[in-house]
């Protein structure tokens, strides 16, 4: 019997899929119970096995551009984890500027600023969209379906920071794409009233 994901072929091996969420269940069911006798191993890998043939299906999302299916957890855990830690470095470092900004007196000079990186995969546009929200001083506002994302960025160390591309590379690398980094600057807007009436 062939494994797959519904009626849709996912974007690399289902079948790896199925395994990896297997063995990460049964990690988490380890380390959850703390038993390691015979029928606690067992009753783990059976649930595991049982546990990801069930939710597997559901852990995948559409490109509706090409019609392919991604796997959510299709991400080598050990290049995500030296990202998560690289972005909460980001994090520190843009919460100091932006505590530095809002001592000033001239204050923040607030902008929206453009750029276009078209992913594949929709979740390395979600990734990408989170982490700038989550680093202090840029919000994203919107994703198109073209790629190009809209930022609200505090000052202009925020807009110059994302705008290298670093963090967008960083994504793709990830996700194993190669998309490449397009600034747009031609729609940046800089007259952004402080308060909304």
């Amino acid at each position: 019997m062939k494994f797959k994901f519904g009626n849709i072929r996912v974007n690399g091996s289902p079948l790896t899929y199925f395994f990896e969420l297997s063995a990460f269940l049964f990690v988490l069911w380890m380390l959850l119970s703390g038993r390691t006798e015979g029928k606690f191993l067992i009753m783990g890998i059976c649930f595991s096995l049982l546990t990801s043939y069930v939710c597997a299906p559901f852990l995948t999302v559409k490109n509706d551009k090409n019609g392919r299916e991604y796997f959510l957890l299709s991400v080598n855990i050990l290049k995500f984890a030296a990202y998560c830690l690289w972005l909460l470095k980001e994090m520190f470092t843009s919460g100091l500027k932006v505590t530095g900004t809002a001592l000033r007196k001239t204050g923040p000079s607030p902008r929206i600023v453009h750029f276009k990186m078209d992913f594949e995969n929709p979740m390395a546009s979600a990734l990408l969209a989170n982490s700038i929200t989550l680093t202090p001083g840029t919000i994203t506002l919107d994703v198109d379906d073209e790629g190009v994302f809209q930022i609200h960025a505090l000052s202009d160390f925020s807009a110059e920071g994302l705008m290298t591309g670093k963090m967008q590379q960083k994504v793709a690398d990830l996700y194993k794409e190669t998309c490449s980094f397009v600034p747009l600057p031609q729609l940046e807007l800089r007259d952004i009233p402080e308060t909304m009436e």
